[in-house]
């Protein structure tokens, strides 16, 4: 099998001297805020990608498309990413790239017949019978691994009760189980359902990534669920504010907060 088969990638040749047989090798990856995912996890996406394209070509670039609002996601990706390839980090605005705009030079290759990468589709919740807003709540899942259903409200950013109606066709689909977490019923994801969020993250097959995905450290279970539901305690004091994402225990720069909200206030993102 083609090592490119499962990377979901989207090949963008550059043609630098006019002729079809030579070109920069060059890949398109997309992740987006939308993901459920901070940037330090997808940014270890990037990683195993590119030693897929290290492994299957010889003058791989990678091209990383970020769709998110501002600047501070797209700054965030190109803060933790190892260029182990000539990359470029760009706004999903950004339509076309061009050779200056890599972090390094690329070397032409010189394509055979039969050199045409063979790449996987990208991930359509409609081919998996699932829902945007079901797989968001999946998702959010795969990275507490079990939680009661306020907390996975708050991280959603959805109402409890739309909640209750995900779990369930989530639960009908056993791509989660109730489980009693502590002295409460709460809910745990599935290895059907860690599949299916890894499918939708793009991750490329055989990868292990369970150390990533998750909350980075282990922090007590009356203290998490606190830290889980900020993110709606915050949406209620500050309903003038615009909350886009939020996570739990992620790593940044200068350590490793209980939570993170990021949002904007009128046009203002912080």
């Amino acid at each position: 099998m083609d090592i490119l088969s499962s990377p979901p990638l989207e090949w963008s040749p550059i043609y630098p001297m006019n002729r079809k047989d030579v070109v920069l090798d060059v890949f398109k990856h997309y992740i987006s805020y939308k993901d459920g995912l901070p940037p330090y996890a997808l940014v270890r996406i990037i990683d195993m990608i590119c030693n897929r394209l290290i492994k299957a070509r010889k003058y791989p670039a990678l091209w990383v498309s970020v769709d998110a609002p501002g600047d501070w996601y797209v700054v965030e990706v190109k803060r933790f990413v190892k260029k182990k390839i000539p990359m470029t980090v760009q706004p999903a605005w950004k339509t076309t790239v061009i050779e200056w705009n890599f972090s390094e030079h690329i070397e032409p290759t010189y394509l055979r017949e039969g050199d045409l990468p063979i790449l996987a589709p990208r991930f359509d919740p409609a081919d998996h019978g699932i829902k945007e807003s079901a797989l968001r709540a999946l998702k959010i899942m795969a990275r507490l691994k079990t939680a009661y259903r306020p907390e996975i409200a708050s991280l959603a950013g959805f109402s409890e009760s739309h909640v209750r109606n995900l779990l369930k066709q989530l639960q009908a689909e056993n791509l989660i189980e109730r489980r009693k977490i502590g002295k409460y019923e709460g809910y745990a994801i599935r290895t059907k359902g860690l599949r299916l969020a890894h499918r939708s993250w793009n991750i490329p097959k055989g990868v292990h990534f369970s150390k990533y995905r998750g909350e980075f450290r282990y922090a007590g279970e009356r203290h998490r669920r606190v830290s889980r539901r900020w993110r709606a305690w915050l949406e209620t004091a500050y309903p003038n504010i615009e909350v886009l994402e939020s996570w739990t225990e992620v790593p940044l720069f200068y350590g490793i907060p209980d939570a993170l909200v990021w949002g904007r206030k009128g046009e203002h993102l912080s």
